[in-house]
């Protein structure tokens, strides 16, 4: 009902669309760009990017499929850490609207048991079967030491 009906009905009751002008455009046009941008996640996010969790896996990390689908291109990190909630290792979640969204369900209470994984584990899998690419600069040669403490206090106030 909500992803047909109501893209149909509004527009004809507000904007006194019609019916064909609400259903082509409200709906279908907005159906097929949602369903092709799960298919750009699940093909671009399988074949571009990095490995930086485990370079062993088809997924990888994308950072343009990441902007473009509302932060969903952190594929590796999601593979390697299906209970995850978060779907990415990201320090602030920026570009993670999913995460924010489920964040704030939890702060009125309509989500809880949220699953996360500790800085600790990431990091020792990244070092253990990641590829070596670091796709956030947490701990770059080229960050200087006040960075990399920030870096850590915003990955744990996440975790």
């Amino acid at each position: 009902m909500i992803a047909f009906v109501l893209p149909t009905v509004i527009p004809m009751y507000f904007w006194e669309e019609t019916f064909t002008n609400s259903w082509h455009v409200a709906v279908i046009l907005r159906y097929v760009y949602s369903l092709n941008m799960t298919f750009l996640v699940n093909s671009a996010a399988h074949i571009w990017g990095n490995k930086p969790y485990d370079n062993k896996i088809k997924p990888v990390q994308n950072l343009a499929v990441s902007i473009f689908a509302i932060g969903e291109g952190f594929h590796n990190y999601h593979h390697v850490y299906p209970w995850d909630y978060r779907t990415a290792e990201l320090g602030n979640n920026y570009l993670n609207l999913t995460t924010k969204i489920l964040d704030f369900f939890a702060w009125i209470g309509w989500a809880y048991d949220m699953k996360t994984v500790s800085s600790d584990i990431v990091q020792t899998r990244m070092k253990r079967t990641g590829d070596g690419t670091n796709l956030w600069g947490w701990g770059d040669k080229c960050q200087s030491e006040e960075q990399k403490r920030e870096a850590i206090v915003l990955k744990e106030q996440n975790h």
